[in-house]
């Protein structure tokens, strides 16, 4: 039995002497090219096992992306943890994203699409079913990108990195521990490597030290206030703000909810994260610096003749700054989405099932509203916490038990490795928490940025000091002369 999934993207079937020998490959389908793709740039697609244990039960169209250097030059192998990013995006959007390394070191760059995101589906997956869900496991992507890995070594000769960024450097450490045979070295950008159920610390950071690298400690303190009196007035606001944010969310964004994300919760969740204020740099946002705009809608609050500017540039900044899509399953059948589009449900279902979450603490929240003396209460109550997370998860998908599996096989790979790790941390990330930052394994090289947020790994934020080691690792491990 076959299912498979075919790309509704503009792509036409890519010619020559290479994209022939590409389609030869082990397990390709076909071989394809987007209209605007500069020369070197491919779409593979795999016929995939669903199960890696037993292939009676089908396969999928899983697709990898590739920018072709050379077949004598190192290797890149990418893994982001959902669909393919560089395969998207094309013209000169490409030309700036490529990353740095893959540049630098004149690698092929390959990025592997993450199971059951983007397109890589089999046919009848649907968020709202049980089927083919308790195969979204780290230990069956490894299988995918082992086998796409051992096919393209039959034309690629060069040393290999496994690289992966965020839910992708959770995976690269995770595929250390599966099949370190098959790469040179592994590169692991802001990884939650430690990052379990209901994983504790996240707030204590956000109150209490969050931003201090990068800000200062006085400017950081000042940001951190205004973050608790903006979530403050947003819970005092509930009767003005809640039910107008979840029409926004169902009907103007069309948004899902499983039934036990209610109003009442979506709103109290969406206030405590907008902490995630803290996990880039939000003085530069591309829709203005928050803090700045925390400060606007506290400068329009309790003034009467000012109440609907409150509302709307409220309602605007919650969704700046944590949307009610984080917490959706899905949209429903009157929105159009992009064939290629990111299916954070399934990020969320792998979170809540092996690759672990922070917990809901709303002690600081709770306490802060007490000493307002306002009156105003949270919905969600202490005995509510350790569950909150699971009411963005559907009921036919709560079955399959939460396993520590895989954040103990993450932590182990690193601590055990034979084979080179780079670990790169930006320490202003509220993820940071989750990091690990320091390993007696001399096979572990970890470089701790202090003012870098969770999208600031790249070369351009190394030192020239560490750029030295990460040059000599890089080197020594995929053989590129100095």
């Amino acid at each position: 039995m076959t299912v498979s999934n075919m790309d509704a993207a503009p792509t036409v079937p890519a010619a020559g002497d290479l994209a022939e020998e590409l389609s030869r490959l082990p397990g390709v389908t076909k071989v394809c090219r987007r209209t605007t793709f500069s020369e070197g740039q491919y779409l593979l697609y795999y016929e995939m096992p669903i199960d890696h244990s037993d292939p009676s039960k089908g396969t999928f169209t899983q697709r990898l992306y590739l920018n072709f250097k050379g077949k004598d030059a190192p290797n890149v192998f990418e893994v982001g943890g959902y669909n393919i990013y560089y395969g998207m995006y094309n013209g000169d959007f490409f030309d700036e994203s490529e990353p740095l390394f893959s540049q630098k070191y004149n690698c092929n760059f390959f990025e592997a699409e993450y199971r059951f995101d983007g397109l890589s589906k089999p046919e009848g997956f649907k968020n709202t079913e049980a089927d083919y869900w308790e195969y979204l496991t780290c230990a069956q992507a490894s299988e995918d990108f082992h086998t796409m890995i051992g096919s393209l070594k039959n034309i690629f000769s060069g040393k290999w990195c496994f690289e992966g960024a965020s839910k992708g450097g959770e995976f690269t450490t995770y595929y250390l521990s599966s099949h370190p045979e098959d790469i040179d070295l592994f590169m692991a950008e802001c990884a939650m490597l430690k990052l379990g159920k209901n994983s504790p610390g996240s707030l204590d950071y956000v109150y209490k030290t969050a931003g201090d690298d990068r800000y200062g400690k006085e400017q950081a303190k000042k940001y951190r206030d205004l973050l608790l009196r903006f979530q403050v007035e947003m819970i005092k606001h509930r009767d003005d703000l809640q039910d107008a944010y979840w029409q926004r969310a169902t009907v103007y964004y069309d948004q899902l909810f499983a039934p036990s994300m209610t109003k009442e919760i979506l709103f109290d969740c969406t206030v405590l994260d907008t902490r995630y204020v803290f996990q880039y740099d939000s003085t530069d946002h591309p829709a203005g610096n928050l803090f700045d705009r925390m400060q606007e809608v506290l400068d329009n609050t309790d003034d009467p003749s000012r109440k609907q500017r409150f509302i709307n540039l409220s309602l605007d900044l919650l969704e700046d700054m944590y949307g009610p899509w984080q917490y959706s399953y899905s949209v429903g059948e009157n929105t159009i989405s992009e064939s290629d589009s990111l299916n954070q449900y399934a990020y969320f279902f792998q979170c809540y099932h092996e690759d672990g979450y922070f917990d809901y603490d709303f002690s600081y929240l709770r306490k802060a509203l007490e000493k307002d003396g306002s009156g105003a209460s949270l919905y969600i109550t202490e005995e509510m916490e350790p569950d909150v997370y699971s009411y963005r998860i559907l009921e036919c998908h709560r079955s399959i038990p939460y396993s520590p599996d895989v954040v103990n096989a993450r932590i182990a790979a690193v601590e055990n490795t034979k084979k080179p790790l780079i670990l790169l941390n930006g320490l202003s990330d509220i993820y940071q928490v989750a990091e690990i930052k320091e390993c007696d394994n001399p096979n572990v090289h970890i470089f701790n940025l202090p003012e870098s947020f969770h999208d600031e790994l790249s070369l351009d934020y190394l030192s020239e000091e560490q750029f030295k080691e990460f040059d000599a690792v890089v080197r020594e491990a995929l053989e590129i002369p100095s």
